[in-house]
């Protein structure tokens, strides 16, 4: 076995993981990535399926070039904001079907969605102003707090203490208690504000009202953008900034331990090739950045270090998984009339907003009548510069549950997927007369997929579930990449919110806790011993 020395650890190469590594590289600390797959970037990446390339992520993410996106001052400091080509997605969404029933589209920008929704919807000025007011405060005021803290300013201080009071009001209440407190008796406008839902939860019953506002906030404020080149291209451009420093960056390696000390501290971690399990190496840290759930890394580690994971993360609630259908058309989906970025489907049978989940178990059986709620996801209406030419990517996404497969034998679970996939071309060829003669491969990926691929517990794609905050707003954010464990931080969803941008946040936050540590000590090089 050989032994080497890093200043930090990062355990996988999604998007929380690099942030992390990327940082403290940037801070001048020596870094080891490992990751299992033998590709970058988790669910921001771009794969092939024989001669279909498939975008692995969730299609879109509110565009870095504004100041006030939370993406923008980490890329920034890192040196590639610039060297991301950021195409405009245009309309944040066009939602049609349930009660929303004739097609409405919401726009980026808090002025034009305003006027949007109070032309459809002219009974609710007043409402919807307010909503939005409180949605575009709480996501200022929580940019200017974080401002605050980097600069140690207490003017921006004092500023956000005063912007936060929407946030305070509304700390421990659920999007569905919002929102019935504003549109009450009016779904057709709660189902236009929350089309997207699934970008979060399943469910706004349970889903906390400041999450909400600070991610669909972003999309209002800076719009939507899709990464030319794939979501593979900010991966690539965070693994690099690891490597320019002098950092490590392997693949295909798995890590089947974290050691601790007698005082229960990481001291070090042990990894093997994956796909032989021989090979072990161990590497000396004083910081190891778990880009993976907490149950996967306490299954790691000895009895007492795992039974402090648990306690502290074993009853949290994980959020919802997904489903997938990929179609490669043999031309551009505009030739059947399917043009905008992102098309949100409501079944007809859904007549409120909160039963926005109901189809979340419908894959447990065969697709019986309308298909449930579903995105569908255009690569084309951008120049992405990766479906140019055939095989065309067209992406169908729902909510999905690891229950809806479990225990199903193999050959059933194909040919369960082989008649959602008719059902749902089925139904892109009814909204899109000649779809189906476009269809020359297709494949769907499911919540035992997503478990598989991103190596999540029961799949869930988003870590744990954005609940409401069961402490007052004094408490602080309810969520953190901090562990029982010294030294080991979440450096993914499970340690912050979801998306490509509280993943990013939580490697900046564990990077930020790490500098912490690691500056107790001085920087160690890299070195065998």
């Amino acid at each position: 076995m050989s032994d080497k020395t890093f200043d930090a650890v990062v355990i996988g190469s999604g998007l929380g993981g690099l942030t992390a590594g990327a940082l403290l590289a940037h801070a001048g600390y020596s870094v080891c990535l490992l990751e299992r797959n033998f590709s970058l970037g988790g669910a921001a990446s771009v794969y092939k399926v024989g001669p279909l390339t498939v975008e692995a992520s969730l299609h879109q993410t509110s565009d870095a070039r504004n100041p006030r996106d939370v993406k923008h001052d980490i890329l920034r400091r890192l040196g590639i904001l610039d060297e991301i080509e950021w195409l405009p997605t245009g309309a944040l969404y066009e939602v049609r079907g349930g009660p929303v029933d004739e097609p409405f589209e919401l726009p980026f920008g808090f002025g034009p969605a305003y006027e949007a929704l109070a032309a459809r919807f002219p009974d609710k000025r007043a409402a919807i102003q307010q909503f939005l007011g409180e949605v575009e405060q709480i996501h200022d005021a929580l940019w200017t707090l974080k401002q605050a803290r980097e600069e140690g300013s207490f003017a921006k201080l004092a500023r956000g203490l005063w912007e936060v009071q929407p946030a305070a009001a509304g700390w421990q209440n659920s999007l569905h208690e919002i929102m019935e407190r504003d549109f009450a008796g009016c779904e057709a406008l709660k189902c236009a504000l929350g089309a997207n839902l699934a970008y979060y939860g399943d469910d706004p019953r349970r889903l906390w009202w400041i999450y909400y506002a600070i991610a669909q906030g972003a999309y209002i404020s800076s719009g939507g953008a899709y990464i030319k080149g794939g979501s593979r291209q900010l991966s690539l451009k965070l693994a690099k900034a690891i490597t320019k420093t002098g950092g490590v960056v392997r693949m295909g390696r798995q890590v089947n331990a974290i050691e601790t000390d007698a005082d229960g501290a990481v001291i070090a971690i042990r990894h093997v090739a994956r796909r032989d399990g021989e090979g072990e190496e161990r590497i000396e840290a004083r910081a190891v950045m778990a880009n993976c759930a907490p149950s996967e890394a306490a299954a790691m580690m000895d009895v007492a270090a795992r039974a402090k994971m648990e306690e502290a993360f074993g009853s949290r609630r994980l959020s919802t998984s997904l489903f997938s259908a990929n179609f490669g058309l043999s031309a551009k989906p505009s030739t059947v009339g399917l043009t905008e970025f992102t098309t949100v489907v409501m079944p007809p049978d859904m007549r409120r907003f909160d039963q926005y989940g109901d189809g979340a178990g419908a894959m447990s059986e065969d697709p019986k009548g309308a298909l449930p709620l579903h995105t569908i996801a255009n690569f084309t209406a951008v120049d992405s510069g990766l479906w140019d030419e055939p095989p065309i990517l067209v992406s169908v996404l729902g909510l999905d549950r690891f229950d809806n497969w479990r225990d199903l034998p193999r050959e059933a679970a194909l040919a369960r997927r082989e008649r959602w996939l008719d059902a749902i071309q089925a139904s892109l060829d009814r909204d899109y007369p000649g779809f189906s003669g476009l269809v020359t491969t297709r494949m769907l990926l499911n919540a035992y997929s997503m478990a598989s691929y991103l190596n999540t517990p029961e799949g869930a794609v988003y870590g744990f579930a954005a609940l409401p905050a069961e402490a007052p707003i004094l408490m602080g954010f309810p969520r953190t990449p901090q562990t029982p464990i010294a030294g080991l931080f979440l450096a993914s969803a499970f340690g912050g919110e979801h998306g490509f941008n509280g993943a990013m946040l939580s490697g900046a936050e564990a990077a930020r806790l790490a500098e912490s540590r690691l500056a107790l000590a001085p920087s160690r090089e890299n070195s065998a011993n």
